[in-house]
């Protein structure tokens, strides 16, 4: 990497790249997606899968705990925790801590099985529909921060056509913009923390 300039600083990731462009690594007891790998323990059933199937990794971090990789597959992305230790030949195995996350854990687990295994893994449609929600409860708070009225952010996600339909006072999608700008701020202020740590979302 070049030098910087005076006075400049090395970004771990391009600071002008989009997020969807930067993979960011989250700490595993915060992001229950996290899949932790170790070598299998001796007796255990030999795995098919070793540190060289993995898929090859779009980032990797190397730190005193072990390897921290991002990998792609037809899942989507994947933060894996390969603990120190862990040799590039030996049989992998899941380590899934049991506490609060365990249920989410085991999923996320599941999934990169899959798609290792299999060659893909189909998220469930509930998950694409909460996702769209989330993205319409931050669209909808970015709307009120730069001073958008409630009507005017339903009209956005719903359409001026089904706005118009109803008397706005005791209309539905004025209820529902309200809940999407007050949701957007919940997340702000820190609830993002529990998507998480949450189980598959509903």
């Amino acid at each position: 990497m070049p030098e910087p300039p005076s006075g400049g600083y090395d970004f771990l990731a391009d600071p002008d790249a989009r997020a969807d462009q930067s993979p960011a690594f989250w700490r595993p007891d915060e992001l229950a997606s996290v899949v932790i790998l170790a070598a299998a323990p001796p007796g255990a059933t030999p795995s098919a899968l070793t540190l060289s199937d993995l898929p090859a990794e779009l980032v990797r971090r190397d730190a005193e705990d072990g390897a921290h990789l991002i990998v792609r597959s037809e899942a989507g992305l994947h933060q894996l925790w390969v603990t120190a230790g862990t040799e590039a030949g030996a049989s992998l195995a899941a380590i899934i801590p049991l506490d609060a996350m365990t249920a989410a854990r085991a999923e996320a687990v599941v999934q990169f099985w899959e798609a290792q295994a299999r060659g893909t893994s189909c998220p469930r449609r509930s998950r694409t529909r909460r996702l769209e929600r989330l993205i319409a409860s931050l669209q909808a708070l970015d709307a009120r921060l730069d001073g958008a009225s409630y009507r005017a952010i339903a009209e956005a996600v719903f359409g001026p056509r089904r706005v118009a339909d109803e008397a706005w006072k005791t209309s539905s999608l004025r209820d529902a913009a309200i809940r999407m700008a007050r949701t957007g701020l919940a997340f702000m202020r820190g609830g993002y923390r529990k998507l998480l740590k949450s189980k598959s979302p509903e």
